[in-house]
């Protein structure tokens, strides 16, 4: 049987809406395409009608069954179910082995997962019985519980409603067996009048234990979601959506009002990220990781974000109109129930632009660069005048305008700088005004570079006529930070000596990945005997000091004391170094020598190559490039990390 993705069922809905008569609401419209399954819906619609007492519940039910043909399941429920099963099972297994066991039987287990991946609307399988007991359930913590006191109806119908927290999600009795997991962490509060009934205490609480329980693991491999709920409280890893998703869950089930957000992509480096958002108690919107830190902790803080939606269970009807009048849709919106909630983060600005190209679209859309393509976040609805306004994009990124059809996006306008201050400059290529480029990495050095940069600050360079550099001369001493690879110029020098050496500095285990000596006019780095302190902080030899001239970029000295270590070499005789080139510890993104590169830049909706260059030192350098251009460093003989920059002022900037 062919597959039936998400947008295909889109497609059937917008076609149902489409031949229904203008007049008709949307319970209609949907009870409509419910087809078979109408009597379920209205026996839920019937059973709430029968009492006044009842007219919110019936409110939620019709808000559940309009909103409902945005929403599916897997249908080949045997399989899945069996699967779910088999990992319920070694969970008893894995559950006190090692953690390199669990991993490898959760592993393969869902390796194994072989199933038609179809998909079928909730609204034609869903029964009366399973709605009712969800809304008394949703209701009983929001009218009764304690965490749920201040939620109006309306965040009521998003925050604790649904009758699931994700698609594909196992139908079960998710609510009845999430109510008391982890409840003995937030029992005490009802004591302390300060904590008492506040959604903020007990959603910190709850998400400590989870925390403290499934001890929280990220992996990234391309595995089967796991979305049944009773059965994520017991994976030994997952991903930051696995992780939101639960912890949401476990939220709604007691009637802690929680939502997921998420930025598709971000705009300066790979993948995207989703988080949750508390309702707390006195209205204000609170972030937290789940099974992370507790509410309100910094998340990300700092970092570009060009768009942030919410999941929600109500249907945009702009993106529903999107697909509506679009032939091709991005990824980004094949779900139809999300919204923007940008303002919430930052304080967005518009960026409007005229279509030159000729085309046939209604919408365009802006696209950020994710290390290897432009991904579309955001879309606007074309004008008359042939202009498109996107609204309320988020600053320091570079979006490129685009249409998407049925080989992917096409590029129709040069890209956009939304600067710091909220200007939009256009990156147009200046072929006539050239100019000369010298680049020392092909990718930022993001946080995890930055906190060891700066492990070679306080390392010397030292010379000594004896082995044990009791006479030691330092010739330089570091004060930059390691981000990327630097020369040290000691022309001015007159010292020559048999010994030369790295010392690095206190609390730093001597982290240095290359080292290159060059004597005067010599393009080759000079060789001798490694010397240095001996062994290393790890079994693995490639960290001890041989690593440092392996010309690995990514093996570095690691050694066996935080302090009081060092690596050079014997050259066997008096020799006078001109310049040392290092790399410190790194990522692998610096210009490696022997490399082979090829610098682009960005011009008629295309990458437009420079040409290819092999590096001869820790730098490159390219002449005659353009002016005001959008420029991307690649490296062909290893690696896969590159990013977007501009040149300014001598410098990369990474964007």
């Amino acid at each position: 049987m062919k597959r039936i993705t998400p947008s295909v069922l889109i497609l059937i809905y917008i076609i149902i809406l489409c031949a229904c008569n203008n007049e008709n609401k949307d319970l209609e419209n949907a009870l409509i395409l419910a087809g078979d399954n109408r009597p379920e819906l209205e026996k839920v619609l019937s059973h709430y009608s029968q009492n006044p007492a009842d007219s919110l519940k019936y409110k939620a039910a019709c808000f559940l069954i309009e909103n409902m043909p945005g929403h599916y399941s897997w249908k080949d429920t045997l399989r899945i179910n069996r699967h779910y099963k088999k990992l319920d099972s070694i969970a008893a297994i894995y559950k006190h082995q090692e953690i390199k066991v669990k991993d490898s039987l959760y592993r393969l287990v869902q390796s194994e997962a072989t199933f038609n991946k179809e998909f079928v609307r909730d609204i034609h399988i869903l029964t009366a019985n399973y709605l009712i007991a969800n809304i008394e359930q949703s209701f009983d913590v929001w009218q009764n519980g304690e965490w749920a006191q201040h939620v109006e109806f309306d965040d009521f119908c998003e925050y604790i409603l649904p009758y699931k927290s994700s698609e594909i999600q196992v139908l079960d009795n998710w609510r009845e067996y999430l109510h008391d997991y982890c409840n003995s962490s937030i029992q005490d509060l009802r004591y302390c009048p300060l904590y008492k009934n506040t959604a903020y205490h007990a959603c910190e609480k709850v998400n400590r234990a989870l925390k403290d329980s499934l001890k929280k693991r990220i992996f990234l491999d391309d595995l089967f979601s796991v979305r049944k709920m009773n059965t994520l409280t017991q994976i030994p890893l997952g991903n930051c959506e696995d992780y939101n998703t639960l912890a949401m869950s476990v939220m709604r089930a007691k009637g802690i009002p929680v939502v997921i957000d998420h930025t598709p992509q971000w705009p300066s480096r790979s993948l995207g990220h989703s988080w949750n958002v508390l309702l707390e108690t006195s209205g204000k919107k609170m972030l937290f990781e789940g099974l992370g830190d507790k509410p309100g902790s910094p998340n990300k803080e700092e970092r570009p974000m060009a768009k942030t939606f919410r999941k929600t269970y109500a249907i945009n009807k702009e993106i529903l109109d999107l697909h509506r009048e679009e032939k091709h849709v991005p990824s980004t919106f094949h779900e139809l129930c999300m919204k923007d909630v940008t303002e919430e983060y930052l304080k967005p600005y518009n960026i409007s632009v005229t279509i030159e190209a000729k085309h046939s679209h209604k919408y365009a859309y802006l696209a950020v660069f994710d290390n290897e393509k432009w991904v579309p976040i955001h879309y606007g609805r074309i004008t008359k005048k042939n202009k498109v306004t996107f609204d309320r994009m988020g600053k320091r990124v570079v979006y490129l305008p685009v249409f998407y059809e049925s080989d992917g996006i096409q590029a129709f306008a040069d890209p956009i700088l939304l600067s710091i201050s909220g200007k939009q400059i256009s990156l147009k290529a200046d072929t006539l005004n050239k100019q000369t480029l010298t680049l020392n990495r092909k990718y930022p050095p993001h946080e995890i570079i930055y906190k060891v940069a700066g492990r070679v600050k306080g390392g010397k360079f030292q010379i000594a006529t004896d082995s044990l550099f009791k006479d030691s001369v330092t010739l330089h001493t570091i004060t930059e930070l390691g981000l990327y690879g630097r020369e040290v110029n000691l022309s001015q020098q007159k010292d020559s000596a048999r010994y030369w050496r790295y010392y690095g500095p206190a609390k730093a285990h001597c982290n240095i990945a290359e080292l290159f000596f060059y004597e005067k006019d010599s393009i080759n780095p000079t060789m001798g005997r490694i010397i240095g302190t001996e062994g290393a902080n790890r079994k693995d030899l490639r960290y001890s000091k041989t690593g440092v001239f392996d010309r690995d970029a990514l093996t570095y000295f690691d050694a066996p004391q935080n302090s009081n270590c060092w690596v050079g070499l014997d050259f066997g005789k008096s020799i006078k170094i001109d310049r040392i080139a290092y790399f410190p510890r790194n990522d692998g993104n610096f210009i490696e020598p022997g490399d082979e590169y090829e610098l682009f830049y960005w011009r008629n909706n295309q990458w437009q190559s420079l040409g290819k260059k092999n590096a001869d030192y820790i730098t490159i350098t390219y002449e005659n490039c353009p002016t005001n251009a959008l420029f991307l460093l690649h490296n062909h003989t290893k690696g896969k990390e590159e990013r977007i920059f501009t040149y300014e002022n001598g410098e990369q900037v990474w964007w």
